[in-house]
């Protein structure tokens, strides 16, 4: 647990974990890993470490409201307790404010991933959707242009309808540009 909070709170000025005590005794490393998860929450630059009271009330404060974690601890302990603050009190809520913040960035991976996954979707539906009309649109160009080769064979400015061996022509082929021959889609 001591890795992932210095993994997540490692580019955070004032923050070195070392421990379950006098790492926490100024309220910065709690409040890193309410920033790291809700970084417009507040100003984490604007924190001092001289300042224990406003950091631990902050933390504790926005940890309950945003991360849902219980207030296991409270400010005036915190203060009361120095430096050197009990080790087991800290170990228990820093245990409960992990819990509560990866079961946050699991969730927005899991979000992250579906919308990915339903772009993706729509991207596959709408290429689909588009080479199915490219298709009915070069289908349609092929039979006027039978038409209108018809037409001019025969001398005709009437309807004219293609052969049913001409509608039944691939759809998997197009011609190449420049007029050369025909090639697979």
């Amino acid at each position: 647990m001591l890795q992932w909070c210095r993994s997540k709170t490692r580019r955070y000025e004032g923050v070195n974990i070392e421990n379950f005590s006098s790492s926490w005794s100024d309220g910065l490393a709690f409040c890193a890993l309410i920033h790291r998860f809700f970084p417009d929450a507040f100003d984490y630059s604007s924190l001092k470490s001289e300042e224990r009271e406003k950091n631990f009330t902050l933390a504790f404060q926005m940890a309950e409201s945003l991360a849902d974690c219980c207030p296991l601890l409270e400010v005036s302990d915190m203060i009361m307790m120095g430096n050197n603050p009990d080790p087991m009190c800290v170990f228990t809520y820093v245990q409960s404010l992990c819990q509560s913040l990866s079961k946050i960035e699991k969730e927005r991976k899991d979000k992250e991933k579906e919308e990915k996954g339903e772009a993706g979707n729509e991207g596959a539906e709408k290429e689909k959707a588009g080479e199915v009309s490219t298709e009915k649109n070069e289908e349609e160009s092929a039979d006027y242009g039978r038409m209108d080769s018809h037409e001019e064979k025969e001398g005709e400015t009437a309807e004219t309808e293609g052969t049913g061996e001409e509608k039944d022509a691939p759809k998997c082929c197009e011609m190449e540009e420049g007029g050369g021959g025909l090639v697979e889609a």
